[in-house]
């Protein structure tokens, strides 16, 4: 069974819109200031966030990547089936752990846990947009006609290199975790 990817592609859009903005509403919840007295009061609270907010901000730039090398993906993907609905399913559920790993790791940036649980979600999220390339390859049907050897080799070193990164940032959370103990 082949189907058009614009249901898909509009679903994915939807969720990030929704994931993106998750991911404001919990920094929002975070500047609900107790009654302040004095304009010091407001500088501890902006310096009290500052882990929340580079952890916001790292989190929101990834997502915004992780929508284009979706979108770039699927210009060269002309139909669906449901094992591609399901690897996007799938996708989508790590996808939407995001904010979460983002909060956890936030508030606890000095933890192993959180920063490897973070970092884990990261790496699941790129082996899964990495299967969905492979998928799409070895089942030439959906691929479309423009799909040529250099971009399957270009989207696969791309997602390749990004999986190795994450793979990085997971060592040397756990030395970093080493030498702190």
């Amino acid at each position: 069974m082949k189907l058009k990817t614009n249901r898909i592609e509009a679903l994915t859009d939807g969720i990030f819109a929704i994931v993106m903005t998750i991911m404001i509403v919990s920094m929002s919840e975070l500047l609900k200031p107790n009654i302040f007295s004095k304009e010091a009061d407001y500088h501890l609270l902006y310096t009290s966030i500052w882990d929340d907010f580079a952890s916001y901000a790292i989190s929101f730039m990834l997502l915004g990547v992780l929508w284009l090398a979706h979108h770039w993906q699927f210009q060269y993907i002309s139909y669906i089936d449901p094992p591609l609905v399901f690897i996007n399913i799938a996708w989508f559920m790590f996808i939407c752990l995001i904010p979460f790993s983002t909060m956890m790791l936030g508030d606890n940036l000095n933890f192993f846990a959180p920063v490897v649980a973070f970092e884990f979600n990261i790496l699941i999220v790129f082996l899964i947009l990495y299967a969905q390339w492979v998928y799409v390859i070895k089942t030439k049907h959906l691929a479309a006609p423009s799909l040529d050897k250099n971009i399957i080799s270009q989207q696969r070193n791309v997602v390749l290199s990004l999986i190795i990164i994450t793979l990085s940032a997971i060592a040397v959370s756990y030395g970093y975790h080493l030498l702190l103990k």
